[in-house]
């Protein structure tokens, strides 16, 4: 069995990121895809820069990094959600100061897309949408329009990142999925999200991984960031943001493992 690990919105959490790895490593993975969002909310942004150039995998520019590599109200308006709050521009402008030129310099040589084959499959990772880096592919986007999308771009895999929302869909032709947040989940459930999927039979899962929330929100007080910031790891979610009329079920600690189209969770 070859399996990628597709990892998106990592958003500067090393100890998510770190639990990740080594769960990774445990299951045996031998591929390894980053939808892109490296920087931003947390504290150590640079770290977890640095870890994804170390490991040589090969990674987007989500559309915070982006809006960092932009900066000020120019990036806020290019590359963050519209009417982005005063909170939410605090963080930003924090990660902005703290970024540095070597992490700038990584960033800046990341692309938007990845048309890939892995093994005899055809994958396209975007971390938005084919429509742009900031389009939100929730859950519910109908099966007719990210099977036109798959198909236009004659691949077996259409990746996508950016919600911090996760979801395996089986499409006519193919797979589509969302891997959740490795750093910021935000559909109820605290855990580090990735996505496994299996290169021979295009099956997928997502796998939930506890992490040192505990350590996260000590280091983002320490270094400056506002209380109110860290709320997120506890509850799974982010407050003020959560998407009206969708906000998804949270996920059940002891569900088993399962494979196939729709799964979601652990």
């Amino acid at each position: 069995m070859s399996r990628l690990a597709v990892l998106s919105d990592l958003h500067g959490n090393l100890s998510a990121l770190a639990a990740v790895e080594a769960d990774m490593a445990r299951r045996g993975v031998e591929h390894v895809l980053v939808l892109g969002d490296l920087v931003g909310y947390l504290a150590r942004p640079n770290q977890v820069a640095a870890r994804v150039a170390a490991r040589g995998w090969p990674a987007l520019a989500g559309n915070y990094d982006q809006a960092v590599l932009t900066g000020g109200e120019e990036g806020i308006r290019r590359f963050l959600k519209p009417g982005i709050g005063p909170l939410p521009r605090r963080v930003f402008h924090w990660t902005c100061r703290r970024v540095t030129r070597r992490t700038r310099s990584f960033l800046g040589t990341l692309p938007s897309f990845l048309r890939l084959d892995l093994e005899g499959v055809g994958i396209l990772a975007l971390h938005g949408s084919p429509k742009g880096v900031r389009d939100y592919v929730y859950p519910d986007r109908p099966t007719p329009e990210l099977e036109a999308w798959r198909a236009e771009a004659g691949v077996h895999l259409l990746l996508m990142g950016h919600t911090h929302l996760p979801f395996v869909r089986r499409l006519p032709g193919g797979l589509a999925l969302n891997p959740g947040s490795v750093g910021v989940p935000k559909d109820g459930d605290p855990r580090a999200a990735y996505a496994l999927v299996d290169l021979d039979t295009l099956q997928a899962r997502v796998v939930r991984v506890e992490f040192d929330w505990r350590e996260e929100t000590r280091l983002m007080l320490q270094r400056g960031l506002p209380r109110e910031a860290g709320e997120r790891l506890l509850t799974g979610g982010e407050p003020g943001e959560a998407r009206p009329g969708n906000e998804p079920e949270r996920q059940h600690r002891d569900t088993p493992p399962t494979w196939g189209a729709d799964s979601g969770g652990q």
